[in-house]
């Protein structure tokens, strides 16, 4: 009798809200946080204008009033065109599909894992000589992003900034780095220990290369260097080296309040000995030469895997003690041991670093 009832009026349709108004977050609020997205692109020392520094400035600005949630704050920023949608990450799945070690690499290995890579080169107008930056990054609580201009992208480079860091910051357990020469050493000498590697094991931090070719295994650090592009170098158009020093500086400490990093304090006592370690994540890959077998590539060495693993990531640990590499295969947070075998280091490589082995 309802639906055929000649009262009713089928081109109305009193359901949801209406469009436009918030349910809880009046046009007041909606001024409120243009406002300070305004105030924050006004001050040239500041170079955060998301969700998230509005809701942190919301906070010092008007503390006896509730700040909106963060994806209501996204929402308003998108409705006044104040903002544009993200690209959301399709790698992860992947990823997580391929198993990648991710929970070993930043829940068991270390409590502190330190992401560092060079920035590509950058030119300013009317110069010539490119100018090279590195990048940390720490992405887990607390969090940080630094960056630093340096001359090149050098291991000895690499090697100061990484001291200075560890000593203006903290130290960490473990620095994951690219494949670069830089880092890892020789492009043809077998086992060699190089020089980056050698100065993170002597202050006790376990290197960890990422996946070769495979932006997404430096994930936090890649993100950051997207961040350092688009809210620092291509926002501001630099007159002089002199002024990018200056506004670099800036830009550290708005990404210092941004992201509420603060130094632990005292030192940090490690338990246990110290096990000299370097770990390597592949991904593997098939053999042309024999079919039904995979095969890694570990500082100029293949080694060779059964077949079904092929495609999937795995995680190298070569223990310099034992001189014995250990490849673990993660699936579902549980690290399954497929392989050892024999990893002699390079006997002038062994000789430099036989004081600590």
């Amino acid at each position: 009798m309802w639906t055929k009832s000649p009262e009713q009026d089928f081109s109305q349709d009193n359901r949801g809200w209406p469009k436009g108004k918030r349910r809880k977050w009046d046009k007041e609020t909606e001024q409120m946080v243009a406002g300070i997205y305004q105030s924050l692109v006004d001050d040239p020392t500041q170079f955060y204008h998301g969700a998230t520094a509005i809701s942190m400035e919301w906070r010092k600005q008007y503390p006896g009033i509730l700040s909106p949630p963060l994806r209501t704050i996204g929402r308003i920023l998108f409705d006044l065109g104040l903002s544009k949608k993200r690209k959301r990450d399709r790698h992860k799945g992947a990823a997580r599909y391929l198993c990648y070690p991710e929970h070993t690499i930043y829940e068991t290995l270390g409590k502190r894992l330190l992401e560092a890579d060079f920035i590509g080169k950058k030119y300013l107008k009317g110069h010539t000589k490119p100018l090279n930056f590195i990048a940390f990054s720490f992405k887990k609580e607390p969090k940080l992003r630094y960056f630093k201009r340096i001359e090149g992208q050098t291991a000895g480079n690499f090697i100061k900034q990484c001291g200075h860091f560890f000593k203006k910051f903290e130290k960490p357990d473990l620095v994951k780095v690219d494949n670069a020469l830089t880092m890892i050493g020789s492009a043809s000498g077998k086992r060699n220990v190089s020089r980056a590697m050698e100065f993170l094991l002597r202050h006790q931090v376990i290197p960890i290369f990422a996946v070769p070719r495979k932006p997404f295994s430096q994930a936090s650090i890649e993100g950051n260097n997207s961040v350092f592009a688009r809210n620092f170098w291509n926002r501001i158009k630099f007159k002089s080296i002199q002024e990018v020093d200056e506004k670099l500086e800036w830009f550290n400490q708005s990404s210092f309040r941004y992201t509420g990093y603060q130094p632990p304090k005292g030192t940090i006592i490690k338990e246990g000995s110290f096990i000299p370690k370097i770990y390597f994540i592949r991904q593997v890959r098939e053999d042309k030469d024999r079919t039904g077998r995979g095969f890694i590539d570990i500082l100029n060495e293949e080694i060779f895997l059964p077949e079904p693993y092929i495609s999937y990531f795995i995680l190298g640990e070569w223990n310099l003690n034992e001189e014995l590499l250990y490849i673990h295969f993660e699936k579902e947070q549980k690290l399954e041991l497929v392989k050892k075998q024999s990893f002699k280091i390079n006997k002038r490589s062994k000789i430099r670093i036989s004081d600590f082995i």
